[in-house]
């Protein structure tokens, strides 16, 4: 297999920056070179340019440089990471936004950059188990990825042991209701109630006017997504999320993340030695 020139690289690179605002050496460690030639062997490409031109072929959805990017981009994460900010959710969001609004208006939830669906899926289980006690609470859930096999990864609910991090019956106490089942392979399955509370779809968080579908949420959570981007366009998601957000919503960052030091949209909230981002409302007050 013949190594690709710096100068490809770089083209192909500037490429995936341009259409998803990822920079390439932050995400992977892998041999980018060997995967593109991986695709273009998929594709009977034998010159490098003629795959070059088929990068950049479409307008929006991009097809030949989303898989590209489903490819080295491929990400694992687990369920209830950095738990404290469920908790805050749980504890005290939730319960002061239903106090305040009832059941007139669903509670709107954004994963964006939701990997295989753990993000997601734990927000879900933490919707059921608040409904338990407020049967009358409605949720619209959303997870959404650039990547396309994460997507698929996601809709299928199959995990396995890792995800959990061998912790599902701890989850289940803590929940006190069963979350799903294990399968002859040892994968856990999702339970079919929890699963479709869930609706995923392809994501492009460059894609600016796609960011529409953020409208209205109560939470996003955008965790470990935002170190992959330059500094400006870091800027200008945090900036559309407070735009999408409603008065009172929540932003859920990673736990290496912060706001660009001149966001002004959001006051911080600690809680449990961890913390989120809320756009102020005048209302809402957490401690």
């Amino acid at each position: 297999m013949i190594v690709l020139q710096r100068r490809q690289l770089e083209k192909v690179q500037a490429l995936i920056e341009d259409y998803s605002g990822i920079i390439l050496e932050r995400v992977t460690s892998k041999d980018i070179s060997s995967k593109i030639q991986e695709q273009m062997k998929v594709l009977g490409v034998v010159k490098f340019d003629d795959y070059l031109s088929l990068l950049d072929s479409g307008i929006e959805d991009k097809p030949v440089l989303a898989d590209l990017i489903s490819e080295l981009t491929i990400s694992e994460s687990f369920f209830f990471r950095n738990s404290a900010q469920f908790d805050f959710i749980y504890q005290k969001y939730l319960p002061e936004l239903f106090a305040a609004r009832g059941r007139r208006h669903p509670v709107r939830i954004w994963s964006a950059g939701c990997a295989r669906g753990e993000e997601a899926y734990s927000i879900a289980m933490v919707a059921k188990r608040f409904q338990v006690d407020h049967p009358d609470c409605s949720f619209h859930i959303y997870g959404g990825d650039i990547n396309n096999k994460n997507i698929l990864r996601a809709k299928e609910a199959r995990y396995g042991a890792r995800a959990f991090r061998n912790r599902v019956e701890r989850f289940e106490a803590l929940f006190d209701m069963p979350l799903g089942k294990t399968d002859e392979s040892g994968h856990f399955l999702l339970r079919e109630d929890i699963k479709n509370m869930v609706q995923f779809r392809r994501l492009n968080l460059k894609q600016l006017h796609g960011l529409k579908c953020l409208a209205g949420s109560d939470i996003i959570f955008c965790r470990n997504v935002l170190i992959y981007f330059a500094e400006d366009f870091r800027r200008i998601l945090v900036d559309e999320f407070a735009r999408y957000l409603s008065p009172g919503g929540i932003l859920c960052l990673g736990e290496s993340e912060c706001l660009p030091r001149d966001a002004k949209e959001f006051e911080l909230v600690s809680y449990k030695n961890s913390y989120c981002y809320q756009k102020p409302s005048g209302k809402q007050k957490h401690e």
